[in-house]
């Protein structure tokens, strides 16, 4: 049977929900949103769900990603409770993707405990876009999609009508969004080496030469948080002479002054999706996720 599908926007992703419902040409349930003054959570499901495939779409971000994990949690076991016949789980930024193992004894693997609290509150399926680490789900028995926003973002860069264009992955764990994405534009790409501290957190890049004189580059990467891995390779374009930098992800974090960092190293425009809402949230995930929901 055919269930009518009905999108549930969370707190943090009401406008990607409506882009999703537009695509998918079906409803939105609102929910009615309230912290109590002790700081504990309120919702409520405004309208009748039964019988329905719910498409609850909650981006967990800053500043407080636990919050977003509760409210998720609280809409899915409602729904079901409320008898909806299936819950698609969208959540475009997964947050906690970082730790799927034990980096240092005695570590919380949270990205993992995560996981397990959003499928024992009743989700059917997960979404999720350009994920940091795909072996977070890998013990998950309900099925997970990770979606790619590579061709979204690579339709969006090909309006500025790039001067041979190089694509910088900031590091190795970028390099197959690199190579995506210069194989969309038909751009040639590079991988730079990146090192972290695990008790500092500190990062190294490691130089290298490039042949960017004159040309437009694109450093890509999934996430820019504190923009430290993107502010480094910025410079070792700039400081070899490319003429336009981007900055491209798909998650912009931007924390603190990150975005002035970027700036500050030569970026001429900083370019990302709407799975975290912000004013550089030039591109929309929404089709590629109700494509994917159409399945």
């Amino acid at each position: 049977m055919l269930l009518e599908k009905v999108v549930v926007p969370g707190s943090s992703s009401q406008l990607l929900g409506l882009r999703i419902s537009r695509c998918l040409n079906c409803g939105v349930i609102p929910i009615e949103f309230k912290t109590f003054p002790d700081g504990e959570k309120y919702i409520r499901i405004k309208e009748e769900p039964k019988n329905r495939h719910a498409i609850v779409v909650q981006s967990t971000i800053p500043p407080n990603p636990d919050q977003g994990i509760v409210e998720l949690c609280f809409i899915i076991e409602t729904l079901k409770e409320l008898g909806v016949m299936k819950v698609s789980a969208v959540i475009p930024y997964f947050a906690y993707a970082r730790q799927d193992k034990r980096f240092l004894p005695g570590e919380a693997v949270s990205g993992k405990i995560v996981c397990n609290i959003i499928q024992n509150a009743g989700a059917d399926e997960i979404l999720t876009v350009d994920i940091h680490n795909k072996r977070l789900f890998e013990n998950l028995r309900i099925p997970v999609r990770d979606l790619s926003a590579v061709p979204l973002l690579g339709e969006y860069l090909n309006k500025y009508k790039l001067t041979k264009p190089v694509i910088i992955s900031p590091d190795e764990g970028a390099t197959n969004r690199a190579r995506s994405l210069a194989e969309f534009l038909g751009a040639e790409y590079v991988v730079l080496s990146k090192f972290r501290d695990k008790h500092t957190g500190e990062i190294e890049t490691k130089s290298r030469e490039i042949d960017v004189i004159n040309r437009d580059v694109v450093v890509v990467d999934d996430i820019i948080s504190t923009g430290g891995t993107m502010v480094k390779a910025i410079e070792i374009a700039k400081n070899q002479g490319a003429a336009k930098i981007y900055a491209v992800c798909t998650h912009a974090i931007l924390v603190g002054d990150s975005r002035f960092r970027i700036l500050n190293a030569g970026v001429t425009e900083i370019i990302a999706t709407d799975t975290v809402p912000s004013d550089v949230s030039l591109v929309s995930v929404a089709p590629i996720i109700a494509e994917a929901l159409k399945e």
